[in-house]
């Protein structure tokens, strides 16, 4: 309502833990509605979601590639990290 009324932001932002414990069927409503309002209300919707979740919400028939954007991070060695940014391990714990 804000920002229909010019008072709010032009984007929403949630982060994974929104979606931790969610039944994928509800990940799947859930983005599927953010896609819709965000279009409808031209927003854009920014989540951090675990691959996971995301393969699941898939499943469930959610298609997150017209709305995938990079960086998209990941644990493989040999191209993983942060902005192509490798962390150090000390080894220690």
């Amino acid at each position: 309502m804000a920002h229909r009324h010019g008072r709010g932001p032009d984007f929403l932002i949630h982060d994974s833990h929104l979606y931790d414990g969610v039944d994928d069927r509800q990940v799947a409503a859930a983005l599927k509605l953010a896609a819709e309002v965000t279009e409808e209300e031209n927003l854009q919707y920014i989540v951090t979601i675990n691959t996971d979740s995301l393969g699941m919400a898939a499943q469930r028939g959610f298609d997150p590639e017209p709305y995938t954007r990079s960086p998209r991070l990941t644990d493989e060695h040999e191209t993983g990290g942060l902005f192509g940014f490798r962390f150090k391990t000390t080894g220690k714990r």
